[in-house]
């Protein structure tokens, strides 16, 4: 895994953990309501993001959707060319010093997680895109109760970064 890889996201088994109790499930029932809202807000605030970075596309990867899907965005993931003056870590770090959280790509090349050392799996190509998008890229949040404040003050930090290149 890249140096500095969020432990979070570091898996040491093979496995998953969709064990819903009763209590989170009557929650997300009591939710369900609640869930065109959620959605409509998710997505406004990745056009918001996807608008107002567009002008960085020379430093970054911006994600694409096919032009009959119509997601409910979980996150807006940016990935930092390797063109790009600045690396990913700087970048991340500075807009965590601003108090703009960030996150990486979950686990990243899951056949470089600890979890698959010494175990049988198949490779099929060289993973070269994986292994890029694993270290360049990093998620900024779309949460539904995201104001107009925190979306400006998201810009403007990434904007004040940029200044700098």
């Amino acid at each position: 895994m890249p140096k500095g890889y969020d432990h979070k996201y570091i898996y040491s088994h093979i496995g998953y953990n969709f064990k819903v109790t009763d209590l989170q499930a009557a929650v997300g029932v009591a939710q369900m309501d609640k869930l065109p809202r959620f959605t409509d807000a998710r997505k406004a605030n990745h056009k918001f993001f996807m608008d107002k970075f567009k002008k960085y596309e020379e430093y970054f990867i911006l994600q694409k959707k096919e032009d009959s899907a119509d997601p409910s965005w979980f996150g807006f993931i940016i990935t930092v060319k390797n063109a790009a003056p600045f690396t990913r870590t700087q970048i991340v770090q500075h807009l965590e010093e601003s108090k703009v959280a960030t996150r990486m790509l979950f686990g990243g090349n899951l056949i470089k997680q600890p979890a698959y050392i010494g175990k049988n799996h198949r490779i099929v190509s060289d993973l070269t895109n994986t292994d890029y998008i694993m270290n360049n890229s990093f998620w900024i949040g779309v949460y539904p109760g995201i104001t107009e404040e925190m979306r400006t003050y998201v810009v403007d930090v990434f904007d004040n970064f940029m200044k700098s290149y």
